[in-house]
């Protein structure tokens, strides 16, 4: 079988490499280099615990706060389009306690099996960066610890799989760099760290051994189709045939579906990091970590560390605000006060996919035969990438399941 997967992100990757496993012949296309969208800047965990979609109870009042405060955790940038205001009218209609929970049920089908998925990953001989040293979610008060740890009173399977860290000497004792303001904290002992880009040249060398090809700087012109079924692809590199093909373009996906007569509610979050550097081990955070009024998550990594933050709705190019990086840095340092950050990298930016629930789109395309949508994954798309990847394969196969419907594009119906 022909496959061609549109885009070369890390779910992109993680899917053609699945999808060689399974005997299909596969091209990857890139619009630009591989990994350079927003799997680069990834905050580089790997959670079995955040099912929960981004709109969540009280997430209106924190875009509304938004507009007068550039500060908050999750802003809108405004877009004067129709379309866009119907994308918020249904994440505002998400954030309702039924509808959010119908999406973290959706997401942990994902959730479910992600240390399984790179352990596997591992076995089969690639080579990335690799740790499995938790995170830690800290807070300054009781008080504020109690109120976040309702989040999981309707999500008892979630709530297992954390750890409550009464007072600062028990959070010291997992994190003694943490800054004394820091007295409470859960823990999720199994998050893990996963650099990106190490994870993303380990899947294209994988991909290219097992006989399949990675175009970059080859753009997607149209589609070759008949009858709902997709022939071929048509690129600036030439004609590709396909038996399937998968989009999974990140924000661009949404572009593409159009091009199928399919227009999912699905637009940009902006987010942002910083990368720095340090030799001195003792200094660096034994475990990632997120902060709950500052909303920074902070992971170490072999030469330092990435400390990032943000979900600015609709912001329409991957551009760094200096003010926020700035915050950023003052964040970080009112985190871990020893940490030196002389040697920090410029800030990055990237746009990563937000469809209107907050719930991965992954499934067939509506009016489609044999072409299928893989996107939508917010800020999860580094943890979720290879168990999006199976889905598609078992989907492809026709060995998809009532509860993957969760998941399906066909939630939504936009035609156009």
């Amino acid at each position: 079988m022909k496959t061609v997967v549109i885009g070369a992100g890390v779910v992109g990757l993680a899917t053609a490499y699945e999808l060689l496993k399974a005997g299909h012949d596969v091209v990857v296309i890139e619009r630009d280099e591989y990994g350079q969208g927003p799997s680069f800047g990834n905050a580089a965990v790997v959670t079995g615990v955040l099912s929960f979609p981004v709109p969540a109870p009280g997430t209106i009042r924190v875009a509304v706060k938004s507009l007068l405060r550039k500060d908050q955790a999750i802003s809108v940038h405004p877009v004067p389009s129709a379309r866009f205001a119907a994308f918020l009218l249904r994440m505002a209609n998400a954030t309702r306690k039924s509808n959010f929970a119908l999406g973290t049920a959706a997401q942990d089908l994902l959730t479910v099996d992600v240390f399984g998925d790179f352990d596997e990953y591992l076995d089969e001989g690639l080579t990335f960066e690799h740790h499995e040293s938790g995170m830690l979610h800290v807070f300054e008060s009781r008080a504020a610890l109690d109120s976040a740890m309702k989040a999981f009173d309707d999500f008892p399977a979630l709530r297992e799989r954390v750890e409550v860290v009464n007072g600062h000497d028990e959070l010291m004792a997992i994190d003694p760099g943490l800054a004394p303001q820091f007295t409470h904290g859960y823990l999720a002992p199994t998050d893990r760290q996963v650099e990106p880009m190490s994870l993303m040249r380990a899947l294209v060398s994988a991909i290219e051994t097992r006989g399949g090809q990675v175009l970059e700087n080859t753009k997607v012109l149209d589609f070759i189709q008949l009858d709902g079924t997709v022939n071929a692809v048509v690129t600036t590199a030439g004609v590709y045939d396909a038996d399937h093909v998968v989009i999974a373009a990140g924000v661009a996906s949404r572009g593409l579906s159009a091009k199928l007569g399919f227009v999912p509610p699905l637009y940009s979050g902006g987010g942002y990091s910083i990368d720095v550097k340090f030799a001195d081990k003792r200094l660096q955070p034994r475990t990632s970590v997120m902060t709950d009024k500052s909303h920074i998550a902070v992971t170490p990594l072999d030469w330092g560390l990435r400390a990032s933050s943000g979900m600015i709705i609709g912001q329409p190019e991957p551009t760094v605000n200096e003010a926020r990086i700035a915050k950023l840095k003052r964040d970080l340092a009112a985190l871990y006060p020893e940490i030196p950050l002389d040697n920090t990298e410029p800030g990055w930016a990237g746009l990563r996919p937000m469809s209107a629930d907050g719930v991965p789109l992954i499934g067939q395309i509506p009016g489609t035969t044999n072409a299928y949508l893989a996107t939508g994954h917010a800020m999860l798309g580094l943890t979720y990438a290879p168990s999006t990847a199976k889905l598609i394969r078992k989907l492809i196969a026709g060995e998809g399941t009532p509860a993957h419907s969760l998941l399906s594009p066909n939630r939504f119906r936009i035609l156009t």
